[in-house]
């Protein structure tokens, strides 16, 4: 029974990446040795262990094998027969295919060090084509950094997966977890490219009708999510790829379906909502008089979630930038100074907005007032309405 640290762990530490997550594989040992060592069963599909102390998951060496469709349709075989080159062997990317034993030596039979120092994301074998998650997972692995390049004979390979139709299989719980780690990587606008070069997005996203144009604004949004403007919360960033059609004057097929495909939550659906419908008046809030400022911090119920309004500037201040970019990009020979002056405007509109929004925050903390036993519901909703527009009178006067 030997033990390798395995996969992401080793990528990461040969790219000066934190190690989140240690990954193990066990050769020549078999379910029930790892029963009586201690190790909890937590596998379906093929024999995966929880170490007794630490945790960590150890999985058996196997081999795997295409028998049906889509991201499921394999059969694994554990024995202590396998090797440890044969179970590197059926992993995605040479860089993922990397060993490390419990003293220190390295295996890598695929020469997945010699990848990293080059940036590059190259299939290990033709059974790369069989798992249709790996589209997913080399667009997001080229995030990790600027240099990183998917190898031609590997993207050729992407290509024709996504001709065959095979991401429409995947259950959207794993194509989100995908989307959602490259668009937090380093640089998201690497995912995009590489996705939108192999025509996947419209499978991923079904009533999106993608084309060269709007292939073009998603790969402005990467662009402006890598250059780290502002922050947006984990849970809506997926948002942001929903919204670039709605702002790219372009549209939709069946919205309800996708947001339902999407199983996206209440609040997410509520905050989508927000944007589409309250984008021009977060635009021009400041010269909104002050019944219609108060009308639309009602809209987007500031008063008891106001954080929501502050990612919803967020999300706005970058979709409007990405929008910027992709339509001046090739339009304009200073593009550069001209972008660089439009996130400035962007960013004094926010910064602007938020103070006026927190200044609301604090000053109706300090003025509650009590209202008179004799008032119903309707007149104490409308009293707070003309004390909050008060509120308002006074902040605008100063």
């Amino acid at each position: 029974m030997k033990i390798y640290l395995v996969g992401g762990a080793l990528r990461d530490k040969f790219l000066n990446i934190p190690v989140k997550d240690k990954d193990f594989v066990v050769v020549g040992s078999s379910p029930e040795e790892m029963i009586k060592n201690g190790y909890k069963p937590i596998g379906k599909d093929f024999p995966v262990f929880l170490h007794p102390k630490t945790k960590e998951e150890y999985a058996l060496a196997r081999t795997e094998k295409k028998i049906g469709v889509g991201y499921h349709g394999f059969k694994f075989y554990t024995s202590p027969q396998v090797s440890l080159e044969e179970d590197l062997k059926r992993r995605d990317l040479t860089i993922n295919a990397i060993a490390q034993d419990e003293n220190g030596k390295i295996y890598d039979p695929y020469n997945g060090q010699i990848d990293i120092k080059k940036r590059v994301l190259r299939h290990v074998s033709d059974a790369f084509i069989e798992d249709p998650l790996r589209i997913l997972r080399a667009a997001r692995f080229s995030t990790l950094d600027k240099k990183f390049e998917i190898h031609k004979d590997t993207l050729s390979l992407l290509k024709k997966m996504v001709s065959n139709g095979e991401l429409k299989s995947l259950p959207i719980e794993r194509v989100l977890e995908e989307l959602k780690k490259g668009l937090a990587g380093m640089y998201p606008s690497k995912m995009f490219y590489y996705l939108c070069e192999c025509d996947a997005l419209n499978q991923i996203f079904p009533g999106i009708n993608a084309d060269k144009k709007l292939d073009s604004n998603f790969v402005a949004l990467g662009h402006t999510l890598d250059k780290k403007i502002v922050n947006v919360a984990t849970e809506f960033r997926i948002l942001l790829v929903l919204l670039i059609p709605y702002f790219s004057e372009s549209f939709i097929e069946d919205e309800n379906n996708l947001l339902r495909h999407l199983k996206l939550s209440n609040t997410q659906k509520k905050v989508y909502e927000a944007l589409k419908s309250e984008k021009d008046n977060l635009d021009n809030f400041l010269t909104l008089k002050l019944n219609k400022k108060l009308d639309c911090l009602y809209r987007l119920d500031f008063f008891r979630r106001p954080k929501i309004i502050f990612e919803i500037l967020n999300m706005l201040m970058i979709l409007s930038i990405s929008k910027n970019e992709s339509i001046n990009l090739d339009s304009s020979n200073n593009f550069e100074a001209n972008q660089e002056d439009f996130i400035k405007g962007r960013s004094k509109l926010l910064q602007n907005i938020t103070k006026l929004l927190e200044a609301i925050i604090e000053l109706s903390t300090k003025e509650k007032k009590s209202f008179e036993s004799v008032m119903n519901g309707d007149q104490i909703k409308k009293q707070i309405y003309e004390d909050r527009l008060l509120i308002l009178k006074k902040l605008e006067a100063e």
